[in-house]
Parts: structure tokens; C-alpha cells; sequence
């Protein structure tokens, strides 16, 4: 899929769930516990040896949940997740030679950003979303309303994540340049470890349910 093609299907989704596994089983089961919650878009973050294979086994065994690889932070990264499946990948900032490899490959991706230079940044290396990270220690939505004023007229969109959790994640959709919501409220470790997979399917019904109230007012 191409940049806006994807860019639509995280914006039609609302939320991303962020999720770290040490096993490819944790990956497929969180996955399945999400798409039952209504929750379809999730960052599986290279942070550990298995996530490749954990991104692959999530596409091929979750069908409808669309698979972004984060924290993509060096180019040879990108060759990997892109044969793994990812639909599109992040990273947690701005990397010229990480963006120029995933034009290479044509794997849309979403850099981070915090400031206006590094946004200034991104948008010279042709990127039109971005991730806000992280959000809420930089200043929430108040410094997000801020930081965006300027390129309005460039039709930039944006994905906050950090520091977001299922009490404060409402607050970025009056914000018409937010896509999506990022966090791993959606994917706690502990309810990973345990194995409860209903309570993590809870959660993303209870997050959709806040999404349902928002647009409603």
C-alpha cells in the first residue's frame, strides 16, 4: 500500500496499540485479544530479538490488523521488516538515511518528532505524518496545537505517542491534524505475562467505547 492509502487506514482505525514481546506467541495472542476489542492497528517494536519474526507471525495469523514496525532506527532495518510484511514502520526520530531506505523499499513510514526543526526536517525528506514523541512530556495537546500551527498549509498529520493512556487520550481528537492515538495502555506487560488476553480485549473495548462518546458530542 502507498503513504496515503495506509495514512487513511490508521486514520479510519483511530488507535495504535504499542506492543512489546519476548515471544512470538505474546505477539499473535495480544493481536487476536486487540482485533476482538476493535482495535487494528498496532507498533510491534523492534526492541527485542524476536520481533521480526513476531511481525511476520502477526500478519500471517491476524488477518484485518494492519502492522506497522517501530523503532526503526538503523537502514539495514528497513530490508527486514519490509520482507517480514510490515505495512509501515516509525521510529522514534528522524533518521535521513533510515527515510531515503524506506523510499527504497516503498514501506510508507512515520518518523518522530518534537521540536520544530526536526519537524522542519521531515517534512524536506517528502514526510507528511509524523509521530509526536513523546507527547505528553513534551506539553500534551497544548504544545501539539503550537508546534503545528505553522505548517498548517502543508497538510501535515500527526500520531501522538508517550506518555498517552486510556484517561488522557481523548483530549488529541479535537486536534483535526491527529490521524491516531498511540500507546501501549492498550497492551499493559503485566496482562501480557499473565496471559489475559480478555482483560487486554476490555481495554480496546473501552477505548473504542471513549472514541464512540467524543465523536457523539
Amino acid at each position: 500500500m502507498k503513504n496515503l492509502e495506509i495514512f487513511d487506514h490508521i486514520k479510519d482505525r483511530s488507535l495504535m496499540a504499542v506492543l512489546v514481546v519476548d515471544r512470538v506467541e505474546e505477539a499473535v495472542n495480544t493481536a487476536n485479544a486487540l482485533i476482538k476489542g476493535g482495535v487494528s492497528v498496532v507498533e510491534l517494536t523492534l526492541r527485542t530479538p524476536i520481533a521480526i519474526e513476531a511481525i511476520q507471525a502477526v500478519i500471517d495469523n491476524c488477518p484485518g490488523m494492519l502492522v506497522g514496525a517501530g523503532t526503526v532506527l538503523k537502514p539495514e532495518q528497513v530490508e527486514r521488516v519490509k520482507k517480514a510484511g510490515a505495512h509501515f514502520a516509525l521510529s522514534p526520530g528522524v533518521n535521513a538515511n533510515v527515510l531515503i531506505e524506506s523510499n527504497n523499499f516503498e514501506l510508507p513510514f512515520i518518523p518522530g518528532i518534537a521540536t520544530p526543526s526536526e519537524l522542519q526536517t521531515a517534512i524536506d525528506l517528502g514526510c507528511t505524518c509524523l509521530k509526536l514523541f513523546p507527547a505528553e512530556p513534551l506539553g500534551g495537546m497544548p504544545y501539539l496545537k503550537s508546534l503545528s500551527e505553522p505548517y498548517k498549509h502543508l497538510n501535515i498529520k500527526y500520531i501522538p505517542l508517550g506518555g498517552i493512556n486510556i484517561n488522557n487520550f481523548s483530549s488529541y481528537l479535537s486536534c483535526p491534524e491527529v490521524i491516531s492515538i498511540g500507546g501501549s495502555w492498550l497492551t499493559p506487560e503485566t496482562l501480557i505475562k499473565e496471559q489475559s488476553w480478555k482483560k487486554i480485549t476490555t481495554i480496546a473495548e473501552e477505548s473504542i467505547r471513549i472514541i464512540g462518546k467524543k465523536s457523539n458530542c
